[in-house]
């Protein structure tokens, strides 16, 4: 028994020997040091905003499981690109107390300071992107601030996420309009050259200027998520069929899920 206990004691021994060695020849990398550190920081919760967000009882929204909801902040008058500071909660429950600072920063230098506006999404697939049946709630608030109430009030629609424009052809190529051609309408993710597109509709009897809606309803594969930024391509079909061909009228735009009065100019013919 002496013996085992001896044994054991050595293999111990040198098992936290080599544990230590491999921490000492491994040290923690500079990005997770500066990590530690900035949230060592005293100063880092001094601009936190605090508050609380409820859901409109009105909405008679039920939580989807994979729900998720995140706080987005942005400074006043910026409304696209990356958030100043972000947030999510997996599980949360309404009446829900909040908090979001320096520390949710998404940019390494970045200041959580000044006049923001404060948005919250009640996301049902728990992707961040804006979907309908999302629920979203908006308020302005300044760095520091607490007791902030904020409510879920505004319930993203179905048709909140289409794009509407008009599609016209430039005056150069008016008389090459095929008297029985086709329209097709394309939405293709941005970037996105080949492959099925995102979207598309077909109109077989067209009339210029064309007054057209492309949104969730016609997308390729059922359940996709109709979400940008993508490039809208209609096409004047003098066959009725999608692919394109000689003496087909193009045209292009970018576009993201929202927008209105889109300009869609026809103005390059197929070689």
């Amino acid at each position: 028994m002496k013996q085992l206990a001896l044994f054991l004691y050595l293999a111990g021994f040198l098992l936290v020997s080599g544990c230590d060695k491999g921490l000492k020849e491994h040290p923690l990398p500079e990005s997770l040091k500066k990590e530690l550190a900035r949230k060592a920081d005293p100063t880092i919760h001094n601009n936190d905003v605090s508050g609380t967000i409820t859901l409109d009882p009105e909405l008679k929204v039920s939580l989807n499981a994979s729900a998720g909801l995140f706080i987005f902040a942005r400074p006043e008058g910026v409304s696209a690109g990356p958030p100043l500071a972000v947030k999510r909660h997996g599980i949360f429950k309404f009446p829900f107390e909040f908090e979001i600072g320096q520390l949710n920063t998404m940019m390494e230098g970045s200041k959580f300071e000044g006049t923001m506006n404060l948005t919250v999404r009640l996301d049902q697939d728990g992707n961040r992107k804006s979907s309908p049946g999302d629920v979203e709630g908006q308020v302005q608030i300044v760095a520091g601030q607490k007791e902030v109430k904020l409510e879920l009030n505004n319930l993203i629609s179905g048709d909140a996420t289409n794009i509407q424009g008009t599609v016209n052809v430039s005056e150069a190529l008016q008389s090459k309009i095929p008297e029985n051609g086709t329209l097709f309408i394309f939405a293709r993710s941005e970037g996105v050259k080949r492959g099925p597109p995102l979207a598309v509709k077909r109109i077989p009897d067209i009339h210029f200027p064309y007054e057209f809606v492309l949104g969730a309803e016609n997308t390729m594969v059922p359940g996709t998520v109709f979400d940008g930024p993508m490039v809208l391509a209609a096409r004047i079909d003098i066959d009725g069929d999608a692919r394109a061909g000689s003496g087909d009228i193009e045209g292009f735009v970018s576009a993201k899920p929202g927008d209105r009065n889109v300009a869609l100019l026809l103005n390059h013919m197929t070689p």
